[in-house]
């Protein structure tokens, strides 16, 4: 079984319990604009350029079959012409090429991840499949997900839950911890910031709650996309009625991944935005927990 990689994160802590190694799986069917990983939303490599560690050596355009490394008074690449096969990074001596996204058997991720067993052993921790969203290839997910059970590890699932609901089905027993996110309550503004309805992604939550599997529920807060009073509200209250059982993680927007979408000429719609304050960061904590939902600082 083979799938689709871009990144792994080793000697984690947010992503469940003790000390994990993460793994970051391409594809994701949302197109949120603050995402954090811009790179994992379409399977396929992504090409990154690195300005600064340029050295002008142009061994990344003799590579290009395409012609799409072009040198002015700083190297650039032409979106348009490039095809994402690679050869440029490969070139590159000085790292300021990269491409993001490789292929992978479920037992070479397994044994990749397996490196950090001590870790596992020592914390609680275990493995985390993130994305992306590994729902986006569920027969990988859920192969990795039963190799690693297989080794004792704790596993744990990172989603937005949009996917089918066989897709849930097929996957449902496999993690020891489900970690999902909400959004936003009201279809429309949900289409209208993610691209998508949020209809299959509520009917997989409830149908993942009435299961009983341990979960957590992230809220991504975001300015002018997620943060009103209503929406933050009407997620508590949703949780709250629909499983007590989940606590409520708020996601705080932080700038972070501006640099990440620069180095990959993509548009950042957040750039004006600025990081909450403390207070404001309790302000909306409060919001979620007079809903009537536990929430984890």
């Amino acid at each position: 079984m083979t799938g689709e990689i871009f990144d792994i994160k080793r000697f984690a802590v947010h992503d469940g319990p003790g000390i994990r190694a993460t793994a970051f799986l391409k594809g994701c069917p949302l197109n949120c604009a603050w995402c954090h990983n811009p790179e994992g939303k379409r399977p396929g490599s992504e090409i990154c350029l690195l300005e600064l560690q340029c050295i002008g050596c142009g061994a990344c355009a003799k590579a290009c079959p395409n012609g799409a490394l072009v040198f002015d008074s700083a190297p650039a690449i032409s979106r348009e012409r490039c095809i994402r096969c690679g050869r440029c990074a490969k070139a590159c001596p000085a790292g300021a090429i990269a491409a993001k996204g490789m292929k992978i058997t479920a037992e070479a991720l397994v044994a990749e991840l397996s490196k950090e067993e001590i870790f596992f052993q020592a914390s609680g921790g275990g493995i985390t499949l993130s994305g992306g969203d590994p729902l986006f290839q569920p027969e990988f997910t859920a192969e990795t997900l039963r190799l690693a059970r297989a080794k004792g590890f704790h596993t744990a699932l990172e989603t937005c839950l949009y996917a089918a609901p066989s897709v849930l089905e097929a996957l449902l027993d496999l993690p020891d911890l489900w970690i999902v996110d909400i959004k936003l309550m009201d279809e429309e503004e949900h289409k209208k910031k993610t691209g998508r309805s949020n209809a299959p992604i509520l009917k997989n939550y409830e149908r993942l709650a009435a299961s009983g599997r341990p979960m957590l529920t992230r809220i991504p807060i975001i300015p002018g996309y997620t943060d009103s009073i209503d929406n933050l509200n009407s997620i508590g209250k949703y949780i709250a009625a629909t499983n007590a059982k989940s606590a409520a993680e708020p996601m705080f927007y932080n700038p972070l991944a501006e640099s990440k979408y620069k180095s990959y000429d993509m548009e950042y719609s957040l750039l004006r935005a600025q990081p909450y304050t403390e207070e404001q960061e309790d302000y909306y904590r409060n919001i979620i927990t007079a809903a009537g939902v536990a929430v984890i600082i």
